[in-house]
This record gives C-alpha cells, structure tokens and sequence, in this order.
C-alpha cells in the first residue's frame, strides 16, 4: 500500500491516506508521516476490542469485519470528502467496507476495492488445517460470515482491483460485475544485489497473522528438525512483529529462537543464504517472497505461498510442499552458493521485469482514468 501510494505520487497523482491505527499494530503517525511524504496521511485510532466488536454490529458486518468500524473515523472520512473533491476512493480491503455508505453520502467520487485476497477462503484454509475440533468448528463459522459478507458486497463499489488473475477468476465466479484491473504486488527494486554472509535460513512475517504463525510453527516443529539433521550448522531464524504469547511458547519448546520486530525488512534479510516462505494457508500473493527476490535472495517456498508470482521451480524459485522435500531444498542451496547465487539473480531478473512498482502503478492509474471518465460520461446520461 504504501509503495503503490508513492507510486501514484511519482506519476503525478495527489494522494491522500485516511489510515486506521488499531492498538494492536500501532504506528507512530510522525513515522508514517516521514514513510509516505511527500503523501498526505493521518492515522485515525482504533479500540478493535470486543466492545468495539459488540458496538459496531450494526453496520451489518461479521465480527471480523465491524470490529474495524468506528464513528471517528467514520466521521473523520466525511469530514475529508466533504471539504475536498476526490476523483476515486480506494478502499483497502473488505474490512473497509462498511465506511462505503459514508464515502456514497460525502461524495460523487468513484469508489474502488482494492483486495489482497479472497478473504474468506483463508478461513476455509486455516479450518481446514486445524486439528483442535473446537477450533476447526470456530473457523469455520467465521470462514462462513465473511463469506456471506463478501459475495453480498462484491458489487457495492465501482470497480475492483484483485491481486492476481486467480482472485480475478474467483471474484468473477463468485458473481462479481464490476470493473476489474489486476493489480500485483510490486516491489521497489535497489540498484544492487546482495550475496549471503552467513549460513542461515529465515522467513518474515507479520506473527499476528494466522497464515504466519501456521507457517513459524511448521518451521519449528516440522522443519527444523529435518534440516538440522541434513545441515548441523543452518542459524535457522523467524522474525516478526506482534507475536502472541502462546506463540512465543510453543516455539521455545520447539528450540526454535524469534527475532522478533524487525525495524528493517531489508537489513534482516540480507545476509542469509536464503529466504524461507512454508506457508500452508493464505490467498493474494506473498510481497515477502518479491521483497527477498529484489535483493537478489534466492527463496525456498511451498507452492501456494509463490502462487500469483510468475516464477518457475528450478529457474527462480524452489518449491516443495512438504517438511522433508523442503529441507533437502534448503540444505543443498545453501550447500551450494554458486546454485543459490544464480537462482537470486534469476529471482531479481523477474522482479525487475514484471513486479516493478512504478510499472504496475502506472497501469493502475490509466485504468483509474478510464473508470473516472465512463463514470462521469454514464451520469451525465
């Protein structure tokens, strides 16, 4: 998001950002401020509490989805509309969705989703990977609510902006009639590349995201005694912000050490042999996997987690779906640099020319360009 918004800044877009700011992953508005400039942004908090939850019910949401639902924020978006005049309204993600009503009655401007998966999808992926019974039943009451949410409201903005050509087909099949444009991942890609320093494996991510800390708990449990045993001296790391406690626990017991937050995804990444993505659960494409691709790393993946990226096994990427094809992957990369080197360049090459944020925002904004003109053109029918 905030790579896309620069973009569209460099391209000449005015861009302004009305963020929420929940407790859990607070951010400090000044650094945001400095992150986005010279982009406009102000950060509205969040209680994302069960009464939040219990208060917001009435917009007609899951739990999920109305516990981001908050009458400041709501309010602080009328306000913005109705003293400014705004071609398009993106709306990042279907947990926005409840404040189109507000943007319908601020303004005449388009309104567009921008959706990094079929969200619930994810839930059905994480039920059904879910051994504890009462759990398994849990998610699938949510995977069910955001379901219903989500094809009821497929049509509620003016277009929509998946992430890969599969959500595309899935949004369409689901009954999806609005305008579409893919739009992937992008990365900024640095002028250079960056060889390993050190024997190790990692993987990135955000622990208070289901997906990821299915995929740590793999990697510790499933993982790393595989790989120890084909590769004694592999420094085997997982970083990440908001990691919950039980978390924490249960990969201590597995003898597995966490970084934690990591102030800087590139200065983490850069000195490993090679970057890890085991993920079991998920939708959209991983930005981890193009982020470690443009800094030359080469990457060990399970298929779905490299789904939407144009990669190819053995030429860019490695895939394995499965603990021990995943640590023989692993072990013989980095047993083998001149291999590992050659895979990251490859990796690089392909970032370079497909997944480049200011290419893939430059498409964005001609097809915003167009969505805005038949807009205008269909109202003044």
């Amino acid at each position: 998001m905030l790579q896309v918004a620069r973009a569209l800044r460099r391209l000449g877009a005015e861009v302004h950002v009305l963020s929420l700011n929940p407790r859990k992953q607070h951010a400090d508005l000044d650094a945001a401020r400095a992150a986005l400039a010279p982009v406009t942004v102000d950060a509205i908090d969040v209680d994302t509490s069960l009464v939040s939850a219990v208060r917001s019910v009435g917009v007609g949401a899951p739990a999920l989805v109305a516990r981001f639902f908050t009458p400041r924020f709501a309010s602080a978006l009328r306000d913005l509309l109705q003293t400014r005049s705004y071609d398009l309204v993106q709306v990042e993600s279907p947990f926005l969705l409840p404040y189109v009503p507000v943007i319908r009655e601020s303004s005449g401007s388009a309104v567009v989703l921008r959706s990094l998966n079929v969200e619930f999808r994810i839930w059905e992926q994480l039920a059904r990977h879910e051994t504890n019974v009462l759990r398994r039943m849990a998610l699938r009451a949510i995977a069910s609510s955001l379901r219903r949410y989500e094809i009821a409201h497929l049509d509620t903005c003016d277009a929509l902006v998946p992430i890969t050509d599969e959500d595309a087909r899935d949004f369409r099949a689901l009954g999806c009639t609005r305008p579409m444009h893919v739009l992937a991942g992008g990365v900024e890609v640095h002028e250079s590349s960056t060889v390993a320093t050190d024997h190790s494996a990692g993987f990135l991510g955000s622990l208070d995201y289901r997906p990821n800390q299915e995929a740590a708990l793999w990697i510790a449990e499933e993982l790393r005694p595989r790989l120890l045993a084909l590769a004694p001296d592999v420094d085997l790391r997982i970083g990440g912000s908001n990691a919950p406690r039980w978390l924490r626990a249960r990969l201590a017991a597995a003898g597995q050490s966490l970084a934690g937050d990591v102030a800087d995804a590139a200065a983490f990444l850069r000195p490993m042999g090679a970057i890890i993505a085991p993920l079991l659960s998920g939708g959209g494409m991983r930005i981890k996997i193009l982020e470690a691709m443009a800094l030359g790393k080469p990457v060990v993946a399970t298929t779905l987690a490299a789904a939407g990226i144009d990669v190819r096994h053995g030429e860019n990427i490695l895939l394995a779906d499965d603990a021990d094809s995943f640590a023989r992957e692993v072990a013989q990369l980095l047993g083998e640099p001149s291999r590992a080197r050659a895979l990251g360049d490859a990796g690089r090459r392909l970032v370079e020319s497909r997944y480049a944020t200011d290419g893939l925002a430059r498409e964005l904004l001609a097809f915003y360009e167009e969505l805005t003109k038949s807009r205008r053109v269909s109202l003044s029918r």
